[in-house]
């Protein structure tokens, strides 16, 4: 795609909005199921006796819809197989219907010390249909760098 931003063009304070995903409760289950089966992700009375109007969902869930938002976002870049440092915060549980929009920050942008290459330090914020953060995801990405005009 000749339109992909290279690192060159992307400034710290620059955002990038991502996809919508809505917590689907079959996929949020099955999700539990099979990889965090702990009660107040498979069974909504144990989950109410915790405190919650029903199941939450688990975190690996919750960080997967986040990679989901953050696609489109990736996909605007010439990104290069990366996302280190991840360090995720988990500040609003995610219930079944929960509709979630994302946006990316750049926090920083630095060169790599691989010639023709650049990383930015982000920050993704994913709200719920009320507005409220419900997680962030800090990533370092890499990216190709404008090729030189000879």
């Amino acid at each position: 795609m000749a339109d992909k931003l290279y690192f060159d063009d992307i400034r710290t304070g620059d955002t990038f909005t991502g996809n919508i995903a809505t917590v689907e409760r079959d996929e949020m289950l099955h999700f539990a199921a099979l990889f965090d089966d702990q009660p107040m992700h498979l069974d909504a009375d144990a989950a109410r006796a915790m405190g919650m109007k029903d199941i939450v969902a688990c975190g690996a869930y919750s960080f997967a819809l986040s990679s989901r938002i953050a696609t489109k976002i990736w996909q605007q870049w010439h990104f290069l197989p990366s996302g280190l440092g991840i360090e995720l915060s988990f500040l609003t549980p995610l219930f079944a219907g929960d509709v979630l929009t994302g946006e990316m920050e750049i926090l920083a942008t630095r060169p790599s010390s691989k010639s023709g290459r650049g990383w930015l330090d982000t920050i993704q914020s994913c709200r719920n249909q009320d507005g409220k953060v419900a997680l962030t995801t800090k990533a370092h990405f890499l990216l190709l760098c404008r090729p030189q005009q000879v």
